[in-house]
């Protein structure tokens, strides 16, 4: 699952009843919704939780929801698997700011860097991008621009 080796899966298991607690450390990666017409089956939300030098819970939910515990060094595929995507606009991204990183998660090796509305030409984040009718996201508006451009449809 996740593209992680299964000698790096320690457990599978059902999402239980309660997410992990706020004072626990931990990272969030979320997938990147840029398209807002379009639903998406499967994982929006992992969160990855140390609970020993060699064991981490991770919790997701969106369409499927579950856990997993896996070493640190399934915890680096993970961080392989959905933060090394080098496209312009990522599918998935970091939520956990950079500072508040624990150190037992790998740092991602390059952020994704802003890109530039069509419309007016500022730059927006990659995760506050809109990319609608667009496969290979061609068409970008900023936040402001989208509102404007989806009510004269």
């Amino acid at each position: 699952m996740f593209d992680i080796s299964e000698s790096n899966i320690i457990e599978q298991g059902e999402a239980g009843e309660l997410f992990g607690s706020e004072d626990q450390s931990k990272v969030r990666i979320t997938r990147n919704q840029t398209e807002p017409n379009l639903i998406v089956d499967g994982v929006d939300i992992i969160e990855i939780f140390h609970e020993s030098s060699n064991r981490f819970r991770v919790e997701y939910w969106g369409y499927m929801s579950g856990r997993l515990w896996l070493t640190r060094d399934g915890v680096s595929e993970l961080k392989q698997s959905f933060l090394n995507d080098q496209e312009e606009i990522p599918g998935w991204t970091l939520s956990t700011e950079l500072t508040e990183l624990p150190d037992w998660f790998p740092v991602p090796e390059s952020l994704p860097s802003p890109v530039i509305c069509n419309e007016c030409g500022s730059e927006v984040s990659v995760t506050e991008v809109v990319t609608p009718w667009s496969e290979d996201t061609k068409n970008r508006y900023c936040p402001d621009c989208w509102s404007s451009v989806r009510e004269d449809l």
